[in-house]
């Protein structure tokens, strides 16, 4: 027997876990010691895009094949598995596109199963038209739940949908492609107790308020499927006292001042807001007010930052906690005046970088704008200040030049770096 079959199962099952499905069957035919391991493994990985089909697929009626292949054989290994315990399940049929009784049935049963054997972790890549089994939120044993649908599928707590949510033990939630309403969301904090990271991607948020205790960590990752239910919506309050980190990717022209953000213990922040190429932004909003705790804060994109430096900073409190600040996709040579401005706010800052986006118009419009103007700012403990820019831009060393002229403490750093070159010149002033 060789060296690797003499290890226990646990050791073999865990070797096993970075295959998928089909090559941990395979490994049946090894040895003896190898022939029913696959029968007792506790992670499961069945993707279609990397099942092995002897056919073409160049048709849909050759991917059917495939997939009728791929079902038979996800069939055939859960009709055969010893194990009574399930750790992880992933099923990826994201190839499909056409939609039947029998696909869906088969991947309702797949879930059903899983549910059954005291499943921690699930992920589920689908095309359902239908809701995902309502033992998804109901098993108490599930930790990590990751369910990714291509067609908007509203999930409600009431009427023909969730009427409980008991999830004990969860801590970790995605959910991309679901349109989620109030009654679901006060039934997801009140029956996940321990929950402390929600993902949420392309969801139509149809509710007003998040008050939650558990969670630490919230990625919010809007698209243009979004936007109707945001402007349907009169405000929304997210009360997070506990939370840590915060990810915000939207468009600006669909908040407004609707959102409201209560979140004391927030340490790390990104927001990635970017307005429509050749539109414009005169809306205000306080998001940024709840940032005022963070010690980590990254703004990307024009719409957030015009929105924060022009209508922002009247009665913005002090960002006292805030050692390190990126600002991406701001055309510093015209707004560098305002962004002086909140730095002003920033009284501990360590580190600023600065980059911008492709489509800034600092190459493609900056030449009919105002002259940079001179400005001071009064950040002590500065220490580090990055600069990336393009590598045509004749205007990066004037930036430069400025940032020599007002920095207040003069063992400062600062690196130069073009988006062309990866080589970075470190300059010291």
């Amino acid at each position: 027997m060789d060296m690797i079959s003499s290890l226990p199962d646990c050791l073999l099952h865990l070797i096993m876990s970075f295959l998928t499905a089909q090559d941990a069957v395979r490994t049946c035919i090894l040895s003896k010691r190898w022939k029913n391991l696959w029968t007792t493994l506790p992670f499961l990985d069945f993707d279609l895009s990397k099942f092995d089909y002897d056919g073409k697929i160049d048709d849909f009626e050759q991917r059917s094949k495939k997939f009728d292949k791929f079902r038979d054989f996800v069939c055939m290994t859960l009709e055969h598995r010893e194990a009574s315990y399930l750790q992880r399940f992933h099923l990826s049929c994201t190839e499909m596109s056409k939609f039947n009784d029998s696909y869906d049935m088969f991947i309702q049963s797949c879930i059903c199963y899983a549910l059954k054997h005291n499943l921690q972790w699930l992920k589920i890549d689908y095309e359902l038209f239908s809701p995902p089994p309502l033992g998804v939120f109901t098993c108490a044993s599930l930790v990590d739940v990751s369910l990714f649908s291509f067609f908007p599928y509203s999930i409600r707590a009431q009427g023909n949908s969730i009427d409980v949510i008991n999830l004990p033990c969860l801590r970790r939630l995605y959910l991309r492609g679901f349109i989620l309403y109030q009654d679901f969301v006060n039934k997801l904090f009140s029956g996940c107790p321990v929950l402390e990271f929600l993902h949420l991607e392309n969801c139509e948020m149809n509710f007003s308020t998040v008050n939650t205790q558990s969670l630490k960590y919230l990625k919010v990752v809007c698209s243009r499927k979004c936007r109707k239910a945001l402007e349907k919506r009169t405000g929304q309050l997210i009360n997070a006292p506990n939370l840590l980190s915060f990810y915000l990717r939207i468009c600006p022209r669909i908040i407004g001042d609707k959102m409201l953000l209560k979140m004391p213990s927030l340490t790390s922040a990104v927001f990635d807001v970017h307005m429509p190429k050749y539109s414009s932004y005169a809306g205000k909003s306080n998001m940024i007010f709840g940032l005022s705790n963070v010690q980590s804060l990254i703004l990307c994109g024009t719409g957030i930052i015009m929105d924060l430096l022009e209508n922002g900073l009247l009665n913005c409190p002090e960002f006292s906690n805030l050692k390190d600040l990126s600002v991406k996709g701001l055309c510093l040579y015209h707004y560098f005046s305002s962004l002086v401005s909140f730095l002003n706010l920033c009284p501990n800052l360590e580190k600023l970088s600065l980059s911008h986006h492709d489509n800034c118009c600092w190459v493609h419009a900056c030449g009919n704008q105002e002259p940079l103007r001179m400005a001071s700012f009064k950040c002590k403990l500065l220490k580090t200040v990055d600069v990336k820019f393009f590598k045509s831009d004749s205007k990066s060393l004037q930036i430069v030049k400025y940032l020599q002229d007002i920095t207040f403490n003069s063992i400062v750093e600062i690196n130069m770096s073009s988006h062309s070159d990866s080589c970075l010149t470190s300059l010291h002033w």
